[in-house]
Protein backbone atom coordinates (compact mmCIF):
# COMPACT_ATOMS: atom_id res chain seq x y z
CA UNK A 1 0.00 0.00 0.00
CA UNK A 2 1.45 3.06 -0.90
CA UNK A 3 1.29 6.33 1.86
CA UNK A 4 -1.41 8.25 -0.15
CA UNK A 5 -3.41 5.42 -0.16
CA UNK A 6 -6.85 5.10 2.33
CA UNK A 7 -6.60 1.69 4.18
CA UNK A 8 -10.27 0.72 4.23
CA UNK A 9 -9.66 -2.71 3.82
CA UNK A 10 -11.64 -3.37 7.53
CA UNK A 11 -14.46 -1.03 6.92
CA UNK A 12 -16.91 -3.22 5.29
CA UNK A 13 -18.28 -6.36 6.35
CA UNK A 14 -16.19 -9.15 5.65
CA UNK A 15 -18.66 -11.58 3.82
CA UNK A 16 -21.47 -9.47 2.17
CA UNK A 17 -23.08 -12.85 1.54
CA UNK A 18 -23.36 -12.88 5.28
CA UNK A 19 -26.96 -12.26 6.23
CA UNK A 20 -26.26 -10.58 9.93
CA UNK A 21 -24.93 -7.68 8.27
CA UNK A 22 -26.21 -4.69 8.10
CA UNK A 23 -27.83 -3.61 4.89
CA UNK A 24 -28.57 0.16 5.27
CA UNK A 25 -31.80 2.07 6.63
CA UNK A 26 -34.72 0.24 6.46
CA UNK A 27 -36.97 2.82 4.03
CA UNK A 28 -40.42 2.12 5.33
CA UNK A 29 -38.82 2.76 9.34
CA UNK A 30 -39.17 6.22 10.38
CA UNK A 31 -36.05 8.09 10.45
CA UNK A 32 -35.90 9.69 14.08
CA UNK A 33 -37.30 6.65 16.14
CA UNK A 34 -35.84 4.33 13.82
CA UNK A 35 -39.47 2.07 13.88
CA UNK A 36 -40.02 2.41 17.63
CA UNK A 37 -42.51 5.16 17.70
CA UNK A 38 -41.05 7.42 20.94
CA UNK A 39 -38.01 9.01 21.39
CA UNK A 40 -35.73 7.93 24.00
CA UNK A 41 -37.09 10.28 26.38
CA UNK A 42 -40.33 8.60 26.42
CA UNK A 43 -42.13 11.08 24.31
CA UNK A 44 -44.21 10.14 21.28
CA UNK A 45 -42.20 10.47 18.05
CA UNK A 46 -42.94 13.77 16.51
CA UNK A 47 -41.85 12.92 12.92
CA UNK A 48 -43.93 9.43 12.39
CA UNK A 49 -46.82 10.83 15.71
CA UNK A 50 -46.05 7.03 16.91
CA UNK A 51 -47.04 4.72 13.95
CA UNK A 52 -42.71 3.84 13.46
CA UNK A 53 -43.31 4.46 9.64
CA UNK A 54 -41.80 6.70 7.53
CA UNK A 55 -43.79 9.62 6.64
CA UNK A 56 -41.59 11.12 3.93
CA UNK A 57 -41.41 14.27 6.10
CA UNK A 58 -37.98 15.88 5.44
CA UNK A 59 -36.84 19.42 7.19
CA UNK A 60 -35.87 21.88 4.85
CA UNK A 61 -33.93 25.23 4.76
Amino acid sequence: MKEHEIDDRELGPTDPADPTTIQGVDPTQCAECQGVGSLPTGETCPVCEGTGRASYRTGGG
